[in-house]
C-alpha cells in the first residue's frame, strides 16, 4: 500500500499551556501540560535554574517563635525616595507584627538592614494582610488587624524610621436619630436633638432681644465646636483621643427660638433663614426667631456637616463636642484594608462593617471609599471632607482640592483600589468599578463612577498593574481590565477562559484568594505565586508558595514552575530597582598631580558607581524563623543548595499539544525525528576525587505517546531515550579546556518507534543538567489511504 511523507519542522514552540482545547483539534505550538522551563520568545525553550539565597545573602532572626512564624503572615512592600531622599529606596519586610527595612539599591539587600538594623513593632498586627501605599514619600499601612491607619517617616538625617497613626476625618453628614419628624419642633430639648441642631449650624452667637439672663446662659453656653485631634499618636483610649471642646458664654440660637417661640428649632429649620439687619460687631450676627419661622421650608432637612468627626469613633466624637454620654457609641469596628495613592490623594477603603450601638443614621461603611484632601503635608492624610462648613451661609462650597467619601451603594465588600495613570479602579465582591474624573482628572467637584464587571472577586493581592493594564484572579478566571480603544473607558475580560480555565477551576477558593502577584518589566511579564498542595490552610503558613504561573504579555502565553517548598520557603515577591548603587573612593588629582594631605597619603573623595542590575525580582523568603532574600540564580538546577549544602532536585517536563498531522483517521509513522539544542558545556572542572568532569553539561530524555493515551497501560507509550548527544567524544586537554568543539548546536538524528492518529512527546530534564531546546524535525509517513 503507498505511504505519503512529508517533513515538519517545530521550531516556534511558544504558545504556551493550554488547557482549553479538544484533542482533535489542539493548537499547534502549545504544551498539554509543562513545569519548570522558561518560554523564549525566540521559540526556545530553557530549564529554569535553582532557587537559591542571592550572591552575599544575610539571614535575619525575627526573634519570634516558630508558631508565631506559622501562624503569621510574611510579605514584601516597596517605599522608594523616603522623606525625600533619593538615594534611598526601602523594602519593607513585614514578618508577624513586625517590619523590617532593608536597602534596595544596594547588590545584596538582605545584607543592607537600614533603622539601624532594628525592626519596627506595629502594635495590634497579628494574622491579617497589610496594604500599604506611598504618597508624598509617606508610607501608610492599612489592615483588618489594625483600628486605624499607621503612618510611616523616614528622617534623613538619623536614617531610622518613626510611626505615627492617621485619624480618618469626616463631616458629620448624617447625625443621629432623635425620634423626631423632619418638621417636629419640640418643647423639650433632649441631647441627641441638641446635637443635630448643632451639626445643622445652630451655634453661632447672636444678637437678639431673648433673655440673656445668667440661667439661661449656663443652660447652653455650648457654643462654636470643632474636633480637634489631641495628637497623631495612638491614645490609650478612644476618650482621651479629643481635647475639650471650645465653650462660649455667648446666648446661642438654640435657646433664643425657644425663649421666643415656646418650642425649638427642627431638623429642617434653618437659622441663617432668621437673620436680620446688618450684624452691629464682626463677631456677632442678628437673629428674628419669628423671621426664622415665616422663612421655613417644610419637608426639607437642613444642611448637615458642621461637625468633623473620627470616621470610626462617632459616638465618642459627638459625646465629647456635646459633653455628653448620652449619645449611642455608633462606633464602626470594620476596618480599612485596602488604600492607594492616585490623584494626589490617598484613597482608603475595605471595610466590612459591623456597628456597635447603630441607629438608623449609621452608614455603613462596606461600600465606601474615603478619599483624603489633595496630601501637601501629613496632616491631611486623614482629612477625608471638604474645608468649608457646608452649613455656613458665606462659603459652603465644595473645592477642587477637597477630600471627601464615595458611596458605591450597588458594591457589597470592596477587596481592592488599584490606581491607574487615569483611573482608580475598585475591586468588590460582587463586580469591579472605575472611578475617574473629567479632562482634569479627579477632582472633589467632579468625578464619575462607572461599573465595569459583574465578576465577583476576592483575591486582593493577586491584582498586578502593567503599564496601565490590570491582571486579577476574580471568581471566574484570571481577568484583564484594559481601556477600550473607542470609549477610552476600562473594560474587562477573561483570558484564563480560553487558555488555562481548567488549571484555574482546579484551584481551591483559599488558593486563589492569597496568591500574589508582580509584574516583572525587565521581562515584561506579569506573575503570580500560589499554593496547590492539599495540605495548604489558612492557618498554617498561608504565605508559603510552591507553585508559579507566569503570563508572557508579548507572547500571551502561560507556563508554570515549581518551587521546593520544606524549608526554606518562598513567601513574597521582591520588586528590586533596575540598578545597584556602589559605593567608592576615587583618587583626587590636579591635572596629572595627585593630591596629597598633610600626612602625604593620597586624598580620596567617595563617589557612587551605578550598575545595572541582571536580575529584575527576588523572593522574600522564609529559612525557620529567620528570612531573607532569594533568587532564580543556581545553575546546578538544585533548590535551596545554599541551605544544607544539598538542596532539593525539580524536573523539568513539556508534555508537547496532540499532532494529527492534519489527519485524524489515517494511521502514522515518525521513523525518524532530529532534535536541535544550544550547547552548554563550556569547560571542565575536577571534581572530589581529582578527575575531570564537564561544566554545564545539558541532558534531554524523550518518549512517545501514540493515539491520545494518557496512561503506560495502553502499550502506546514508547521507551524513553537521550536525545540530546555529541556525534564523537570529546577529549579534554586539560582542566582549563574550554570544550570547543566547533558547534554552537547540537543536532542528533533518532528513532521514534510506534504509530498511531496522534502523537504526544514528553521531554524531560535530567537531574542537575541543563537544557536548551531549539525546536525538533520529524519525517511522518501515512499510509496511502485511510
Amino acid at each position: 500500500m503507498p505511504r505519503a511523507t512529508s517533513v515538519k519542522q517545530y521550531n516556534t514552540f511558544v504558545k504556551g499551556l493550554i488547557t482549553e482545547a479538544s484533542p482533535l483539534t489542539y493548537p499547534e505550538n502549545a504544551s498539554l501540560d509543562e513545569d519548570n522551563f522558561v518560554l523564549k520568545r525566540d521559540g526556545s525553550r530553557e530549564r529554569r535554574l535553582g532557587v537559591d539565597y542571592e550572591n552575599g545573602y544575610a539571614l535575619t532572626a525575627t526573634g519570634l517563635a516558630a508558631t508565631i512564624i506559622e501562624g503569621s503572615r510574611q510579605s514584601f512592600h516597596k517605599w522608594e525616595n523616603p522623606g525625600g531622599d533619593t538615594s534611598v529606596s526601602i523594602g519593607v519586610i513585614r514578618v508577624a507584627n513586625k517590619l523590617w527595612f532593608i536597602d534596595l539599591l544596594t547588590d545584596a539587600p538582605s545584607n543592607n538592614l537600614l533603622n539601624n538594623g532594628a525592626a519596627l513593632t506595629i502594635t495590634g498586627l497579628s494574622s491579617a494582610e497589610i496594604e500599604t501605599s506611598v504618597i508624598n514619600n509617606y508610607f501608610i499601612i492599612v489592615s483588618a488587624d489594625l483600628g486605624r491607619p499607621i503612618l510611616l517617616q523616614y528622617d534623613k538625617e538619623t536614617q531610622t524610621i518613626q510611626q505615627s497613626v492617621v485619624h480618618i476625618q469626616v463631616r458629620d453628614l448624617w447625625g443621629v436619630a432623635d425620634g423626631l419628624g423632619i418638621t417636629e419642633r419640640p418643647t423639650t430639648l433632649s441631647k441627641v436633638h441638641e446635637y443635630n441642631l448643632y451639626n445643622q449650624g445652630w451655634v453661632h452667637s447672636i444678637q437678639t432681644s431673648c433673655d440673656t439672663s445668667a440661667e439661661t446662659k449656663s443652660a447652653f453656653a455650648l457654643g462654636f465646636m470643632e474636633l480637634t485631634l489631641a495628637n497623631l499618636g495612638v491614645p490609650p483610649a478612644p476618650e482621651a483621643e479629643f481635647i475639650d471642646p471650645i465653650v462660649y458664654t455667648t446666648i446661642p440660637s438654640i435657646q433664643c427660638t425657644y425663649t421666643n417661640q415656646g418650642y425649638f428649632p427642627s431638623n429642617a429649620d434653618i437659622w441663617t433663614l432668621g437673620k436680620v439687619g446688618d450684624s452691629t460687631s464682626a463677631n456677632f450676627e442678628k437673629y428674628d426667631p419669628a423671621t426664622m419661622v415665616r422663612n421655613a421650608v417644610d419637608g426639607i432637612e437642613a444642611p448637615k456637616g458642621h461637625l468633623v468627626l473620627d470616621a470610626f469613633y462617632r459616638g465618642y466624637s459627638r459625646n465629647l463636642l456635646l459633653g455628653s454620654t448620652n449619645l449611642p457609641q455608633d462606633k464602626e469596628e470594620g476596618k480599612l484594608t485596602t488604600i492607594a495613592a492616585y490623584s494626589g490623594r490617598v484613597f482608603y477603603s475595605g471595610v466590612v462593617s459591623s456597628i456597635i450601638e447603630a441607629d438608623i443614621k449609621s452608614p455603613n461603611f462596606s461600600n465606601y471609599i474615603f478619599f483624603s484632601q489633595v496630601v501637601t503635608s501629613a496632616d491631611r492624610l486623614g482629612k477625608c471632607y471638604q474645608e468649608a462648613d457646608p452649613t455656613s451661609p458665606n462659603i459652603s462650597d465644595i473645592i477642587d482640592t477637597d477630600g471627601g467619601a464615595i458611596q458605591i451603594p450597588e458594591a457589597t465588600r470592596i477587596y481592592k483600589l488599584i490606581p491607574t495613570s487615569t483611573s482608580l479602579l475598585a475591586f468588590a465582591e460582587n463586580g469591579i468599578w472605575e472611578i475617574f474624573g473629567d479632562t482634569n482628572g479627579f477632582v472633589a467637584t467632579s468625578y464619575q463612577v462607572s461599573k465595569i464587571s459583574s465578576t465577583g472577586f476576592s483575591s486582593p493581592k493577586s491584582v498586578v498593574e502593567a503599564i496601565g493594564t490590570v491582571f486579577a484572579w476574580t471568581k471566574a478566571g484570571i481577568y484583564i481590565v484594559s481601556v477600550d480603544k473607542v470609549s477610552g473607558r476600562y473594560q474587562a475580560e477573561n483570558i484564563s477562559l480560553v487558555t488555562i480555565q481548567t488549571l484555574y477551576n482546579e484551584l481551591t477558593e483559599l488558593t486563589k484568594n492569597n496568591a500574589r502577584g508582580f509584574y516583572d518589566e525587565k521581562e515584561n511579564k506579569v506573575r503570580w505565586l500560589y499554593n496547590d498542595t492539599p495540605a495548604y490552610l489558612h492557618t498554617s503558613y498561608v504565605n508559603k508558595y510552591n507553585r508559579e504561573l507566569i503570563l508572557d504579555l508579548t507572547l500571551q502565553s502561560f507556563y508554570t514552575q515549581s518551587i521546593s517548598n520544606s524549608i526554606p520557603y518562598v513567601a513574597d515577591y521582591i520588586a528590586l530597582p533596575n540598578y545597584v548603587v556602589v559605593g567608592t573612593e576615587e583618587d583626587v588629582y590636579a591635572g596629572n598631580e595627585p593630591v596629597i594631605d598633610l600626612t602625604l597619603a593620597q586624598v580620596v573623595v567617595d563617589n557612587d558607581a551605578v550598575f545595572g542590575r541582571i536580575t529584575p525580582f527576588s523572593f522574600l523568603t522564609m529559612a525557620g524563623t529567620s528570612f531573607t532574600i532569594s533568587q532564580y540564580n543556581n545553575d546546578s538546577f538544585i533548590d535551596w543548595k545554599t541551605y544544607d549544602g544539598v538542596g532539593v532536585n525539580y524536573s523539568s517536563y513539556l508534555l508537547t499539544g496532540y499532532e494529527t498531522f492534519g489527519d485524524i483517521v489515517r494511521t502514522k509513522q515518525v521513523p525518524y525525528i532530529w532534535f536541535y539544542f544550544r550547547k552548554t558545556e563550556d569547560g571542565f572542572s575536577l571534581d572530589g576525587s581529582g578527575n575531570l568532569q564537564i561544566d554545564h553539561p545539558s541532558s534531554c530524555r524523550v518518549k512517545a505517546k501514540w493515539n491520545w493515551t494518557d496512561s503506560a497501560a495502553s502499550g502506546q507509550w514508547g521507551s524513553s531515550f537521550q536525545a540530546y548527544k555529541f556525534k564523537r567524544s570529546y577529549i579534554p586537554s586539560g582542566e582549563f579546556d574550554s570544550f570547543d568543539n566547533g558547534y554552537e548546536v547540537i543536532v542528533t538524528k533518532n528513532k521514534l518507534r510506534g504509530s498511531g492518529r496522534s502523537l504526544s512527546m514528553l521531554i524531560e530534564s535530567e537531574e542537575g543538567k541543563d537544557m536548551r531546546l531549539l525546536g525538533w524535525s520529524v519525517i511522518v509517513s501515512a499510509e496511502g489511504t485511510p
